[in-house]
């Protein structure tokens, strides 16, 4: 999978780092806003693996046949259209 949510975090205190140091108001505002883009990243990621780890345990005759039918049974939900 692409992305690594520990990277992530590491440019987000990276970015915090700088903004401690920046020469103006609105570059330390930027940097912070985008230390916070990075720690949202890397909860997504976080996320997005869980979700793929789940899909990837299901049995194969189980997998569902359409994309949005796949969460539910992935989160061992019971299917609305069931």
């Amino acid at each position: 999978m692409l992305g690594n949510p520990t990277e992530c975090r590491l440019h987000a205190l990276r970015c915090l780092e700088l903004a401690k140091t920046a020469a103006t108001l609105e570059s330390r505002r930027a940097l912070i806003a985008l230390a916070e883009t990075w720690k949202g990243l890397a909860a997504e990621l976080e996320s997005d693996q869980a979700l793929l780890q789940a899909m990837s345990e299901l049995e194969p005759s189980s997998q569902p046949s359409e994309p949005y039918e796949a969460l539910p049974v992935a989160l061992g939900l019971r299917s609305w259209a069931a």
